[in-house]
């Protein structure tokens, strides 16, 4: 497995090209959902491969949307469209450029596990129903990492009156989350959490999303590489060439996220040893057809 880690490395190194002398920083921007950071990283070895010390900013999808407008940051990675980021980029499109779907179907919603049947339990409607209230447990535990998706929940839960019904939202940090959500799934529990795609648990199969009739959530989006109408001049041609056709999928972020958690890898790490195993992708992503 390392041998062939090294192999893809060096090809990789070779195929886009380094030179370190001189080398230019580029500013790659993204928010801290774990999916993001993931992702982020991908790009950020693709940039560093080709030559370039790369300077990494974390902040709200606001702030990382103005910050590109601005010239503070090449590249963000990733702004959900047409519909989550919406005020935010519509206020910015005119100095901005969507370059790359990352990937599509992008969403977020309630989710319960599997276990509990889908006739009875198959929309966030069904959550207030009298003998679903009697079984579920009422606290929604949340991520605390996860602030896009937190507060699209609290929305969502007055969307449904949840509250009005007995449901409180409780944050926890990840591991926290993560122990919580696995015990209940352990005692076959019935609960319900939020969570978006890509994630972990979109691999495990364990979840399913609930039906949301109301719109308490956003609708499905396409995550977008977005830069300012600079970036194409900042980057060397085939290097623009390239970002252009880094398109990847809400399965390989999870995928991504899963060797962050459980295998306990940095996500520079894993972003390294993910483009090892998918080098097919990787030699039509640095290829010149």
């Amino acid at each position: 497995m390392m041998r062939n880690l090294r192999v893809l490395c060096a090809t990789l190194l070779l195929a886009i090209g380094v030179s370190t002398a001189n080398a230019k920083t580029l500013a790659i921007g993204y928010t801290n959902e774990s999916y993001q950071e993931a992702a982020a990283m991908i790009f950020k070895i693709v940039f560093e491969r080709s030559g370039y010390n790369v300077a990494e900013k974390i902040g709200s999808t606001s702030t990382m949307l103005h910050a590109v407008a601005d010239g503070e940051v090449d590249v963000f990675i990733s702004a959900w469209l047409p519909n989550r980021d919406a005020e935010d980029y519509e206020s910015l499109k005119d100095k901005l450029v969507l370059m790359t779907p990352i990937y599509d179907d992008a969403r977020s919603g309630f989710a319960v596990p599997k276990y509990i049947p889908k006739s009875i339990v198959e929309n966030i409607d069904d959550l207030t129903k009298p003998e679903v209230l009697e079984r579920i447990n009422k606290t929604i535990t949340q991520d605390t990492r996860e602030k896009e998706l937190n507060e699209q929940t609290k929305n969502a839960g007055k969307t449904y009156s949840l509250a009005d019904q007995g449901f409180a939202m409780e944050a926890l940090d990840s591991d926290s989350w993560f122990a919580t959500v696995e015990k209940r799934l352990e005692s076959k529990e019935w609960f319900v959490i939020p969570i978006t795609k890509p994630h972990i648990f979109n691999l495990t199969k364990n979840f399913r999303f609930l039906k949301d009739p109301k719109g308490g959530f956003h609708k499905k989006d396409t995550a977008w590489l977005v830069a300012n109408k600079k970036t194409e001049k900042e980057v060397a041609e085939h290097i623009y060439n390239i970002l252009l056709k880094m398109e990847m999928s809400t399965e390989w972020v999870a995928e991504l996220q899963q060797m962050i958690k459980e295998k306990d890898y940095p996500p520079y790490v894993a972003a390294r040893i993910w483009m090892a195993a998918h080098p097919y992708t990787v030699e039509y992503w640095i290829s010149g057809e």
